[in-house]
């Protein structure tokens, strides 16, 4: 049989982390409430996760320590008797192993105007790095009016059946010019990410509407 571990959290931070922040990535990581935080900084040992495997055990370790916090694996039987006897250390972690940071996730870079890239990702943190300053909200935006040729074509398709590929190339132009303008704001401020990337559209007039491209600039290290 295969030893078993548990991995054990006592609050503590890594230098230089603010306290409030790691909290917030450990919430959105392990997906738990605020009680479930209260209960991981309640200053004892807590079981984060009990008899799981060694692999399990260094994913949990990853999450904490991208978060900025410090756990520790124990072999299962060698755990700190204070984690049990405190009687406030229920496991927070979901049923469910956390992914590592850097799995099943794809970080897109797109160039700036002086030659460098930036990160842009539609999930509030980048996985692999560390959020070091936040820059606040950037966005671009352009109003395109709609073609008469494309309108045409749209009107013959709407007989027959199939995809409106004026429309949907002038949707792609849109969104990237609204990227670039976005990018180029968050450049100017210093960052080299862009978080929680988002897409809105509204009509501003007759045959124009406004495609909007919104995020948070970061600087990730």
């Amino acid at each position: 049989m295969s030893d078993r571990y548990n991995v054990i959290f006592e609050g503590r931070l890594l230098p230089g982390k603010d306290e409030d922040r790691v909290k917030e990535r450990i919430k959105s990581a392990l997906k738990i409430d605020d009680q479930g935080i209260g209960r991981l900084f309640s200053g004892v040992p807590v079981a984060v996760r009990k008899s799981t495997d060694l692999a399990t055990a260094e994913k949990y370790r990853q999450v904490f320590h991208s978060a900025g916090a410090h756990c520790e694996i124990r072999k299962e039987g060698e755990v700190d008797t204070r984690a049990s006897e405190s009687g406030a250390a229920p496991d927070p972690a979901p049923a469910s192993p956390p992914q590592s940071p850097q799995t099943h996730v794809k970080v897109h870079t797109t160039p700036t105007s002086d030659g460098g890239t930036m990160i842009i990702t539609n999930i509030e943190t980048v996985p692999g790095k560390t959020i070091a300053e936040h820059f606040g909200l950037v966005s671009g935006s352009t109003i395109r009016a709609k073609h008469i040729g494309r309108d045409l074509m749209a009107g013959l398709k709407n007989l027959v059946g199939g995809e409106l590929k004026g429309y949907t190339q002038l949707l792609q132009e849109s969104r990237q010019q609204a990227v670039d303008r976005m990018v180029e704001q968050a450049r100017l401020m210093g960052a080299n990410a862009i978080v929680n990337v988002r897409f809105s559209t509204s009509s501003v007039a007759q045959g124009a509407a406004e495609l909007y491209a919104y995020g948070t600039a970061v600087r990730v290290e």
